[in-house]
């Protein structure tokens, strides 16, 4: 993974920022090809975020002998 030196949301807006440029017909073949391997950095690197995140969440969340219930996960809508 790489490492950036970036916020989960600041990875985000500049993975969006790069889907709309991606989305634009004035942009070069080798600039798309630069952008769309940006994207996946910082798709992987949201992504390892968000399991970091999860598996915090999951320590948190686990009882004494280490069991999670199901409600401990559902979320209300």
């Amino acid at each position: 993974m790489d490492n950036f030196d970036m916020s989960y949301e600041e990875a985000i807006k500049e993975l969006e920022d790069i889907l709309e440029a991606l989305e634009r017909e004035d942009i070069t073949l080798e600039d798309s090809l630069k952008k769309f391997k940006r994207g996946v950095a910082l798709y992987n690197y949201c992504n390892g975020i968000l399991k970091d995140m999860e598996g915090e969440v999951k320590i948190l969340l686990e009882d004494e002998e280490g069991n999670m219930t199901e409600e401990d996960f559902q979320m209300e809508v």
